[in-house]
């Protein structure tokens, strides 16, 4: 019998949709109910504002509902309030910091913060509510220097932290240096996760049979794409971080395998056995090497999980070992197990005492960024604009009172300004000017500011 559903109270009190905010047309109950429809059920501002259209009647006192564009006010002005509001004072700050790529000359740099005595206190991954958003800055050119001007901006914002982490890159790291040059008690964190990575790749690299299988793979694509023999398509690799999403690859060849070793036909779609045969039988030769590639996989989920869920530690590498030994049986998975457990080590001699435990994983924040992306992809050419400040409303309390600050505290206005001042003029704006897109015969296209 499948579980009954919980209403949360604050969609039952009448009080949520009958008070408006203060010169503001609506409750702050449809705006609450508006963020988090959009962020818990990753709807895009139209299809929300469709969706509250539909069953805005049903709400106590509702008379009217809002459009997608009184939507993404709220969004941005959600996210501006988080990105500016006062952070506690505290040396026991975790910061987490990584560049979002998108059309056009920006990246911005991204900085997330946790305090560590919370982190412990929830025994569990970090999630998005746990973050606070404490520097939020468009570069057009990313250097060292720029990032250590972010990182000293974002040292008045909480103080000294405890940490950094972040996955390696140039830039990044020589800001660090300059920012450890200043503050040599901040300990320098490693991201686990492009740490397996850069692990994988070396022990794949290093195997012949790899590139061969790879050369295949494509080959077998290619074959089998257009004909009755497409429910085996292999997956894609990514072109980007490629050896962070190999399992869905390893998958597919050992299931592959299977398949061909007992196919199960559908009577309703016969296929070609001899033509299976022709076009997959390779796989065959790869049953071992599929068998080693999986373990080497085992070996970087298991390290990823512990260190996302446990951090660097004391006994991180008594803890880790225990359940890597299991998994690793061949050669590769054994020197990869190795080499794991000796950088869980190494980052955990920055603990200070036995029971500190400091973040490892910066994977959250490529959540974060990943969601942000969806968002900003529905409403967007692929360029940079206003929609950043979502980063700030996804990892905001979105409460009633933090809402009604929010929206109280933090005008339109103030949104505009920070786009002009922080992204310029954007694509979207750009293109318009230069296309004439949907503007009246003779008249004059004004670039718009980011907000736009």
């Amino acid at each position: 019998m499948p579980a009954r559903l919980e209403v949360p109270q604050w969609l039952q009190d009448e009080e949520s949709f009958a008070m408006t905010i203060p010169g503001h047309p609506y409750s702050v109950g449809i705006v609450r109910l508006f963020l988090e429809t959009v962020f818990s059920c990753a709807a895009g501002l139209r299809a929300t504002a469709s969706i509250l259209n539909l069953y805005g009647c049903w709400l106590p006192g509702v008379s009217d509902t809002p459009c997608a564009n009184s939507g993404r006010n709220w969004l941005l002005r959600l996210g501006l309030y988080e990105l500016a509001r006062p952070k506690e004072q505290a040396d026991d700050w975790a910061w987490i910091m990584d560049h979002t790529l998108q059309l056009g000359p920006y990246k911005s740099l991204v900085i997330v913060g946790v305090r560590l005595s919370v982190w412990r206190q929830n025994r569990r991954p970090l999630q998005h509510s746990d973050l606070a958003l404490l520097n939020l800055t468009p570069m057009e050119h990313s250097t060292g220097d720029k990032v250590h001007e972010a990182l000293d901006q974002t040292v008045a914002v909480t103080g000294v932290p405890r940490l950094v982490l972040c996955d390696g890159g140039g830039e990044l790291e020589r800001g660090m240096e300059l920012l450890q040059a200043d503050h040599p008690q901040v300990a320098r964190m490693y991201d686990v996760k492009h740490k397996t990575a850069l692990l994988l790749k070396k022990e794949l690299e290093r195997d012949p049979r790899w590139a061969k299988f790879i050369t295949a793979v494509t080959r077998t694509k290619v074959g089998i794409t257009q004909t009755s023999l497409a429910f085996l398509v292999p997956p894609a690799l990514k072109t980007k971080a490629r050896y962070m999403n190999l399992e869905t690859l390893v998958t597919w060849g050992r299931g592959a395998l299977g398949y061909l070793k007992k196919p199960r036909v559908n009577p309703q779609a016969p296929i070609d056995l001899s033509k299976l045969k022709s076009k997959l039988g390779w796989l065959a030769e790869y049953r071992r090497p599929l068998k080693e590639w999986s373990e080497l996989i085992a070996v970087a989920d298991a390290t990823n999980d512990y260190v996302r869920r446990h951090g660097y530690h004391r006994t991180a590498r008594r803890g880790l070992s225990a359940r890597l030994t299991p998994l690793a049986t061949s050669a590769p998975a054994c020197r990869m197990r190795t080499a794991v457990l000796e950088f869980v080590e190494e980052q955990s001699r920055a603990a200070d005492s036995p029971r500190e435990r400091l973040l490892g994983s910066s994977e959250i924040l490529e959540s974060l960024i990943g969601r942000y992306k969806q968002l900003q992809s529905t409403h967007s050419k692929g360029g940079m604009t206003a929609m950043l400040l979502s980063l700030g409303a996804i990892v905001s309390k979105k409460t009633h009172d933090v809402i009604e600050a929010a929206l109280t505290s933090t005008k339109t206005s103030a949104v505009a300004e920070w786009s002009l001042r922080m992204l310029g003029v954007t694509l979207q704006s750009q293109r318009l000017f230069a296309l004439g897109s949907g503007t009246k015969a003779g008249s004059k296209t004004t670039p718009q500011s980011a907000v736009g």
